[in-house]
């Protein structure tokens, strides 16, 4: 991993190598920081070799953060976007690494929980996912303007942000399953932008839905696949990472070219089932309390338990 300096103006990145364990154990944190949360968790993990690999991710998971947190003075800095293009890559290829470092040091290892593994192999499956599209068709040319290269940054900032935050929070509850997230980010402003805007993009879904009604092959189901496949680009990254193999398994179900008829209805009930389940999580999130009426999606968020059921056979892994 990295270790950061910084000056008044610029951001250096130092190496770190993995064999030393967890110096996290050995900072000295407020207590009301994400650190000392995470470090007294650690404490309590009773099998040292769990407790050292389990140590070693939080370690880099919060010293990406660190990262991404100090480049955000830079972010609105079109003149300087190559330097910090430049960062940003280092955070890729330090994210790059840790990927690795789970894959064959945490997953292999046998004194590892069913829990544990499953939260580690989705964290890799997370960070490759947002990697892959934070630095897909990148614009920092002679032909990208100012305003495209610094909506970029940004988008590459609160993509990893939040990518990393929501790692950190899922490997912490299967350690202590009584967690309160917003114990270990204070961004409740941002998680309360994005579950409004989810509340009305999921909402939009199923309105989309049930605009296919009898002719799901119609204009109606094209612009569903169209919103879908923003939702997908835009609103995503939004949904605990846990959510998104579902959704992106229904995305390559509609978006098939073969599907039509019976099989295309049963499709679409099940996508309904699954987002009117998903739309109530997002609207029983904790920044969201007293904030969203009941009303509010209420007719999409009481559901049978044949249709919670509806949808199972497609929670696929992606």
């Amino acid at each position: 991993m990295t270790s950061t300096n910084t000056t008044s103006n610029e951001i250096t990145l130092s190496p770190m190598q993995h064999s030393d364990s967890i110096g996290l154990l050995n900072l000295h944190v407020p207590k009301t920081t994400c650190g000392y949360h995470i470090i007294h968790l650690v404490k309590e993990i009773p099998s040292p070799t769990v407790r050292n690999v389990v140590g070693t991710v939080f370690e880099d998971l919060l010293r990406l953060l660190e990262c991404l947190s100090l480049s955000e003075s830079h972010l609105r800095q079109a003149d300087a976007a190559s330097e910090t293009f430049a960062l940003f890559q280092i955070i890729h290829d330090e994210a790059r690494a840790l990927v690795k470092f789970i894959s064959d040091e945490a997953l292999t290892c046998e004194a590892m929980s069913e829990d544990v593994a499953e939260a580690l192999d989705g964290i890799t499956f997370a960070i490759n996912h947002d990697l892959h599209r934070v630095f897909e068709n990148q614009q920092h040319g002679a032909d990208a303007t100012p305003q495209v290269v610094v909506g970029q940054l940004f988008r590459a900032h609160d993509l990893l942000t939040n990518c990393l935050q929501q790692s950190t929070i899922s490997l912490a509850i299967t350690f202590d399953r009584r967690l309160d997230g917003t114990k270990l980010f204070d961004d409740s402003d941002t998680r309360y932008r994005q579950s409004i805007q989810l509340c009305e993009d999921i909402s939009s879904l199923l309105e989309l839905i049930a605009a296919c009604g009898e002719r799901p092959e119609g204009s109606a189901f094209s612009s569903l696949r169209a919103r879908v496949e923003v939702f997908r680009n835009e609103s995503l990254e939004f949904l605990m990472y846990s959510d998104w193999p579902q959704f992106e398994s229904f995305c390559e179900r509609i978006c098939l070219p073969e599907i039509f008829g019976l099989e295309l209805e049963s499709v679409l009930h099940q996508f309904r089932c699954y987002l009117e389940t998903l739309l109530g999580q997002v609207r029983m999130r904790a920044v969201l309390a007293n904030v969203i009426p009941a009303p509010f999606g209420a007719e999409n968020g009481n559901l049978t338990p044949d249709d919670h059921a509806a949808w199972d056979p497609f929670a696929v892994a992606v």
